[in-house]
C-alpha cells in the first residue's frame, strides 16, 4: 500500500493552526499593552501569511502537501481579521498592495541547517513584507486607515488601532525552532518549540507579551520604576493597573495589598512577570506562562530564554498567586460599589435578584 503522508498533512494542519492562534495574540497583545510601550505604532486588524513567511526550507513535496491542507502559497492571503474589519475583505482574499506599495514575492537566505534534512539551503526572507507594513503603520498615525489593494481589483479601506511598535513572529515551521532571537530594531522572533507547545489562547498571549517586553516595553517599565524608585524590585499589579483604562477599584485592590514587589534578577525574569500581568489584563490567566513552562520541562523541550529555571519558576508561581489576590480584591470592591448603588438607587440589592 502507498504511504498517504496522513502524518505530514496533520503535522502541517496543526502547525498552520498554532502560528495563526499566535500572531492573532501578537496582535491583541501589542493593542492591550499600548499603554506599556516606549514605543507605539498604528497596528493592523488582520493576518497576512504566504509561504514566503516559512522560515524553514521544504523540500517540494513537502511544500505541496504544506500547501494542499493550508491553502498558502505565493501570495499574501487574509488568514485572520478582527471583527473591526469591514465584511469586504474576507478570509483568503489575496492582497497585493497596502497603501499602494506592492507586496514583495519574498527573497532567499541561505539556511545550512537545510543541508542536514535534505532541503534547499535558500530559504524565503519576508523582510520585504516586514517594510511594506511598517511603513503602512507609519503612515496609519495620522489616519488610522490603511488601504488594501486585493488581486480581483478591489480596494479595501480598514481602521487601525494603536499598539505596540515592532512585531513579535514566529513560525510553525522554521530552521530554528529552539531559538530566541532580535531581528533588527523591529522584530522579535520566538522560539518555534514554544509557540508549538502553546495549548490556550493565554499560553499564545503569555508567548506574544514576553517577546513584547524585549520589543517595545523594557525602557518604559524600566523607567516608570526608576520614577517610583522601585528599579530594584517588581511591583506586583502596576502592570495590570497601567493596561486597564479606568482602573479604579483595580487600583484600589491593589494598593491594599500589604506585599507589593518581588525581587526579580534579569531581563527575562521581568519578561515573565510583565507577561503574566499582560494576560490578566486581557482577562485571563496569570499563570499561563508557568503552565506552558512545566509543559515544556515535562517535555525536554528547547525553547532558549523563554523557559524559566528554578527562581523564574518560582517567582513567576508567587506573583501568580498574588494577581490572583488583586483579581479576588477587585471582585470583592466592585460587588461591595454595586450594593452601594443598589441602596442609593433603593433597589434590592443585585446579589439577591432572581436569574
Amino acid at each position: 500500500k502507498d504511504y498517504d503522508f496522513a502524518f505530514e498533512r496533520d503535522l502541517y494542519r496543526t502547525r498552520y493552526r498554532q502560528e495563526l492562534q499566535f500572531r492573532e495574540a501578537v496582535i491583541h497583545v501589542a493593542w492591550a499593552a499600548e499603554a506599556l510601550c516606549a514605543s507605539t505604532t498604528q497596528i493592523e486588524p488582520f493576518v497576512l501569511l504566504s509561504t514566503h513567511a516559512l522560515r524553514r526550507s521544504l523540500a517540494a513535496h513537502d511544500l505541496g502537501l504544506l500547501r494542499e491542507v493550508t491553502q498558502l502559497d505565493e501570495h499574501w492571503r487574509v488568514v485572520w481579521s478582527d471583527e473591526s474589519v469591514p465584511d469586504e475583505l474576507r478570509l483568503g482574499d489575496v492582497v497585493t498592495a497596502i497603501n499602494g506599495r506592492t507586496l514583495p514575492g519574498g527573497a532567499t537566505r541561505f539556511d545550512l541547517s537545510a543541508l542536514f534534512v535534505g532541503g534547499s539551503v535558500f530559504a524565503a526572507d519576508d523582510q520585504g513584507f516586514w517594510e511594506v507594513m511598517d511603513a503602512a503603520r507609519k503612515e496609519a498615525q495620522g489616519t488610522q486607515h490603511m488601504r488594501l489593494t486585493l488581486a480581483d481589483g478591489r480596494s479595501v479601506e480598514v481602521e487601525t488601532q494603536t499598539g505596540c511598535a515592532g512585531a513579535v513572529i514566529a513560525s510553525g515551521l522554521d530552521a530554528d525552532p529552539d531559538t530566541f532571537a532580535r531581528l533588527g530594531s523591529q522584530r522579535v522572533k520566538i522560539p518555534a518549540n514554544a509557540v508549538i507547545a502553546a495549548r490556550s489562547r493565554d499560553e499564545f498571549r503569555w508567548l506574544a507579551a514576553f517577546g513584547t517586553y524585549f520589543q517595545a516595553s523594557q525602557t518604559a517599565i524600566e523607567q516608570m520604576q526608576r520614577v517610583e524608585g522601585m528599579s530594584t524590585g517588581f511591583a506586583v499589579g502596576r502592570i495590570l493597573t497601567l493596561a486597564l483604562p479606568g482602573a479604579g477599584l483595580l487600583l484600589t485592590a491593589v494598593e491594599a495589598q500589604n506585599e507589593r514587589r518581588l525581587a526579580v534578577d534579569g531581563i527575562t525574569a521581568r519578561a515573565d512577570l510583565f507577561a503574566n500581568e499582560v494576560v490578566a489584563a486581557l482577562g485571563g490567566d496569570p499563570g499561563a506562562g508557568l503552565a506552558l513552562t512545566e509543559r515544556m520541562l515535562e517535555r525536554g523541550m528547547k525553547v532558549d530564554v523563554v523557559m524559566m529555571d528554578a527562581l523564574r519558576r518560582s517567582n513567576s508561581a508567587e506573583h501568580a498567586r498574588r494577581i490572583r489576590a488583586i483579581q479576588a480584591a477587585q471582585a470583592e470592591a466592585e460587588r461591595q460599589q454595586q450594593l452601594r448603588d443598589d441602596a442609593q438607587a433603593g433597589r434590592e440589592p443585585t446579589a439577591r435578584r432572581a436569574p
